[in-house]
């Protein structure tokens, strides 16, 4: 088989041609592991994942007609696998989308079921005895909810997949971020099956290795489904996967994973890299082996070279060479991968002059310096798909040294966006300019801004005003109607991102209404960061109050976000009240950082306290702790001030409560922190959690010191 050029006519038909096919070749070779938040381990073979992909194919087969879309709402786990595939074998459409979390409103898990009309919801037990039917909106609440692991694997099960061609939907991948404009970009099977052996060829991958990779990335997101669990099985590999919360509270169990697994292949969005060299120590990269990571992808949000800088100094001593690296640009339209590429040097970095990029010219330096801006190479095209930089008004392809709008062509090109024909001609449909025969056909308008240098894509920008935090996408209409929506006296506004210290910011500039000039300021501000926390789990970085009227419009009373911005940054909005997100060297929380630190000194007196006391004195000390923890003024916080209206988002949360683990010796619920979403609901929990845990200890030591029956005394 040739390794070096995609193959002119794909191996497999569909999906579950494929699946079939491993599990002839590899019945017994493990497909997938999956390690959960305790610790413990499930692993499937490929005999497995074939029989539990049938069992499921053959009870959808009789739920649903061919084509019907069906809703995947799964935590991380190897169910979700199953029911993706088992979806393949019996012709219906799968829509993956994000887990819930308990006992919350599901905004865009409504706008998807109202986009696409799923027939039926397939979700884990575990999420059904949390989620709360009865108090979600009834486009939720109506359809038909099964969970999975409910259904007995049959291991005789002989059902056949249905049969799909190349040209038929695989399924339907929701881009991240907007809940009033969802779009399901409608991946064929064809689609999928070149794009996987394009990443194939680009990765290197060879026929003859037993691929190993490790994955924490969210089945749910394009990166997580095509790379982490499709990539795999298309090579006949093992993916060890891990859930995004364990990641996200300890970046070293990721490194570890591919160390024990020797895993060749692994990735994730640039503040991965980032979490995983701040969150890791000496001794604990020192006991890593990272030598056989060949392949270490980035991508899915601006990638940052001194991140890549500093992890491969990091973890020089584990064996990590930059040569590993491969950073790579994609997206969901594009099934995923559109670029990449790595060197034996290591990432291609060009310097360039900030000022000539700014007017869509590039100027390269030959060495750094106060003028300019350091971007990384995201590779070339992959082998059968095709890119150009069109100037995104004519339609023309730009000259040489000119940035313009990436537009890509080719099979990996997914059919459009489901029920929104308008929409998909215009992105998917687009035509170049006085194009000869060359550029003839329709080209994927990706709305990103880049330019081409030596055959290397580089990515400059978005012609759009998504902002993009941590690898998730932030439509900012939506962040503007729940921040206005916030507080009454909150009018128009514009949402923007900025650079902090080499990090993607949010920052909402919104007028005050003119009929409520005497409205409290604070309270506004508070509510609106409230609002974006809850319901986008992103924390602001700044929230400006203007004067009404002061907003930049068009002339047609559009808001004009990036000249927002750029009054922002220059000071020259007219400001009636702001906030800030704190700084971590606040003076006011120095001395009582040295007060809290380290965990609670009363917790050797635990037993000779009654639960009512134990419990005040923890709240006291967890509010100080928190204060000095998520950077909030002494005073600010009360024991019922929510979490969300400290500006606390999900990856704080998660931090946090690993945090407060360590310091008091508990194991708990990832999610502690939304089901306990006040200090005086967290303590009560802690309370009851070290109650719990001295008792055990108190039994254990008595047990133990007794002689049991035949010991010598």
């Amino acid at each position: 088989m040739d390794n070096t050029r995609i193959q002119s006519s794909p191996k497999y038909t569909n999906l579950a041609e494929m699946v079939e096919e491993q599990a002839r070749r590899f019945p017994e070779r493990t497909a997938f592991a999956f390690e959960d938040d305790a610790g413990q381990t499930e692993s499937w073979t490929y005999a497995k994942l074939v029989n539990r992909s049938r069992t499921l194919g053959s009870w959808l087969a009789q739920q649903v007609r061919v084509g019907d879309r069906v809703l995947l709402v799964y935590p991380p786990g190897l169910e979700f696998i199953a029911a993706f595939l088992g979806c393949a074998y019996a012709g219906a459409l799968p829509v993956p989308s994000t887990s819930p979390k308990p006992r919350r409103p599901l905004p865009r898990l409504d706008s998807i079921v109202t986009d696409c009309h799923p027939s039926l919801v397939l979700t884990h037990s575990s999420v059904l005895g949390g989620l709360c039917l009865d108090q979600q909106l009834p486009a939720i609440s109506s359809l038909t909810w099964q969970a999975t692991d409910e259904i007995s694997t049959d291991e005789n099960c002989s059902f056949r997949p249905v049969h799909r061609s190349p040209d038929d939907l695989a399924f339907l991948q929701y881009t991240s971020g907007s809940t009033s404009d969802p779009r399901g970009v409608m991946v064929s099977h064809g689609n999928v099956l070149h794009n996987l052996e394009a990443i194939r060829v680009g990765f290197g991958f060879h026929g003859d290795e037993h691929l190993q990779a490790v994955f924490w990335l969210p089945a749910y997101h394009d990166m997580g489904l095509i790379g982490g669990i499709l990539s795999p099985l298309y090579v006949g590999g093992t993916s060890t996967l891990m859930a995004p919360t364990t990641f996200l509270r300890r970046p070293q169990r990721w490194l570890e994973l591919i160390s024990t697994n020797q895993a060749s292949v692994s990735g994730a969005p640039n503040f991965a890299y980032e979490l995983a060299v701040r969150k890791t120590t000496l001794a604990e990269r020192a006991a890593l082996n990272l030598s056989p990571w060949k392949t270490a992808f980035c991508g899915a949000e601006p990638i940052n070279p001194d991140t890549l800088t500093e992890f491969a100094a990091a973890f020089a001593n584990a064996g990590f060479r930059p040569s590993a690296f491969f950073p790579c640009y994609g997206l969901a339209e594009s099934t995923l991968l559109v670029t990449g590429g790595k060197s034996r040097s290591g990432p291609c970095i060009l310097q360039v002059d900030r000022q000539a990029m700014r007017d869509r010219r590039v100027v390269c330096l030959a060495e750094k310096n106060g003028r300019t801006q350091a971007l990384v190479g995201c590779g070339r095209e992959c082998s059968g798909l095709s890119v150009e930089i069109v100037d995104p008004l004519t339609h023309a392809v730009c000259g040489t040294n000119e940035v313009g709008e990436i537009w890509v062509r080719g099979d990996s090109i997914a059919r459009g966006y489901w029920n929104k024909e308008s929409a998909s001609a215009e992105t998917f449909r687009a035509q170049i300019a006085h194009h000869g025969s060359a550029h003839a056909g329709n080209y994927l308008r990706t709305g990103d801004l880049g330019f081409q240098h030596d055959g290397e894509l580089f990515v400059t920008g978005r012609l759009k005003d998504m902002i993009i935090v941590r690898g998730r996408n932030h439509y900012p209409q939506d962040l503007e109607r729940t921040a206005q929506a916030a507080h009454e006296a909150v009018d128009l506004g514009a949402a923007f991102s900025v650079n902090v210290a080499g990090h993607e910011e949010l920052v909402l500039v919104h007028q005050s209404r003119r009929e409520s000039r005497h409205a409290n300021h604070d309270q506004m501000l508070l509510s609106m960061r409230t609002a974006i926390v809850e319901e986008h789990e992103i924390e602001p970085h700044a929230i400006v109050l203007i004067r009404p009227a002061s907003l930049p419009m068009t002339s047609s009373g559009k808001v004009q976000r990036q000249r927002c911005r750029e009054q922002f940054l220059n000071d020259e909005l007219t400001i009636t009240a702001q906030w800030f997100k704190p700084c971590c060297d606040d003076d006011d929380l120095e001395g009582l950082a040295t007060k809290v630190a380290g965990p609670p000194v009363f917790l050797d007196r635990l037993a000779q306290m009654s639960p009512a006391q134990f419990q005040a004195d923890l709240l006291e000390w967890l509010m100080s702790w928190l204060s000095v923890r998520a950077n909030i003024l002494p005073g600010t916080m009360q024991a019922n001030t929510p979490f969300a209206q400290l500006g606390i988002d999900s990856l704080t949360a998660l931090e946090i409560s690993q945090e407060l683990d360590q310091l008091l010796s508990l194991h708990s619920p990832p999610m502690v922190m939304w089901s306990c979403p006040t200090p005086a609901d967290l303590a009560e929990y802690l309370a009851g959690e070290l109650h719990k845990s001295a008792a055990h200890s108190q039994y254990a030591s008595s047990r133990f010191s007794q002689p049991r029956s035949g010991d010598s005394e």
